[in-house]
């Protein structure tokens, strides 16, 4: 039955659907719960018009017919409004294009500062007909150690601080234990290089990190010579840093190679910094490969990419390789 109290509810429920619709298919599900013409709420009080008196009917069908008509511009406000919001497609009459507007660049990745040295130390040694390749990390004491003449008891153990696994088995602290890994499996002539990474234990600062990567240089053959080896590292010094960089080499000691040398490059601050070792390879490390140290000769050297890095760019502490600042990477 038709009642002043029935309309008045009836108009606050329609409202408070209204406001819960707020995508076009709920929008089109209240139209259809409310205006339908066979079941839509708003036309069963239709139905009950005829059961009124006329007094009656003078006074609710004209609030009816009002509200009927609020309840479709209500649909069609809500759904102007809906359809102005979406986005216009690109073949829309509507949609305005300036071709005189510049694309948007793309934000696409590009390589660490850390793989660009790698690679850029790859094509200069690729020219001197150097392959390369890498190994575990997870190693064997033999390989990391012993047969590169450092022994269970060698001193030099301990400069190393080694990440142990077991008593056998740790992460390796070199590439130097891919020239065993190689020598024993290949026959000279070698030139090799063995990039990677390599876990010490280091204390985290400027200049250090725990976890770094290496390149290892090796070249056996019956020819091999110290002037061929400091020839190289002249070449690459140069090819990497520029042609007038100053180079200059030192004797040292490391228990693989004999004799052993470092090379540093004069820096901008006019510093001499340690860039590399190298040295040529002890027989006894070429004999624990099965190679015949009367016949064949060999040289190695080894590197820190990021160090090469440091020096080329200008960079002044290691941990920024490793902190994912944009601001940083964005640079290379």
């Amino acid at each position: 039955m038709i009642t002043k109290e029935v309309l008045k509810e009836f108009e606050q429920s329609f409202k408070a659907h209204q406001k819960e619709a707020k995508t076009v298919e709920k929008i089109e599900e209240l139209r259809i719960r409310y205006l339908g013409r066979k079941h839509g709420l708003l036309q069963k009080l239709y139905s009950e018009i005829p059961k009124l008196t006329n007094d009656q009917k003078k006074e609710f069908v004209p609030v009816l017919n009002s509200l009927k008509e609020l309840i479709t511009n209500s649909f069609e406000l809500k759904n102007s409004h809906l359809k102005e919001s979406r986005p216009k497609p690109l073949n829309s009459e509507l949609y305005e294009i300036d071709p005189t507007i510049p694309g948007l660049k793309p934000n696409i990745g590009h390589s660490h500062p850390t793989l660009k040295i790698i690679k850029e130390i790859k094509e200069i040694f690729a020219y001197l007909g150097f392959d390369w390749t890498d190994g575990p990390e997870v190693e064997f004491d033999s390989y990391n150690f012993q047969k590169l003449r450092l022994h269970k008891d060698h001193p030099a153990r301990d400069t190393q601080q080694t990440y142990y696994i077991n008593d056998e088995v740790l992460l390796r602290t070199q590439t130097s234990s891919m020239q065993i890994r190689y020598m024993e499996n290949h026959k000279p002539p070698i030139r090799m290089l063995f990039p990677g990474r390599v876990y010490r234990r280091e204390q985290l600062d400027a200049t250090h990190l725990p976890a770094f990567y290496q390149i290892e240089g090796l070249l056996v053959s019956e020819a091999a010579k110290m002037t061929d080896l400091i020839g190289t590292l002249d070449y690459f010094v140069k090819k990497m840093f520029g042609e007038k960089t100053k180079v200059r080499f030192y004797g040292h000691h490391f228990p693989y190679t004999e004799p052993s040398i470092e090379v540093e490059v004069l820096y901008k601050n006019g510093k001499w910094l340690e860039i590399l070792g190298a040295g040529m390879i002890h027989p006894e490390v070429l004999k624990n490969c099965n190679i015949d140290p009367k016949k064949y000769r060999g040289w190695a050297f080894g590197m820190g990419p990021e160090r090469i890095a440091m020096l080329k760019y200008g960079i002044e502490d290691i941990r920024l390789f490793y902190s994912n600042d944009r601001r940083f990477l964005d640079q290379f």
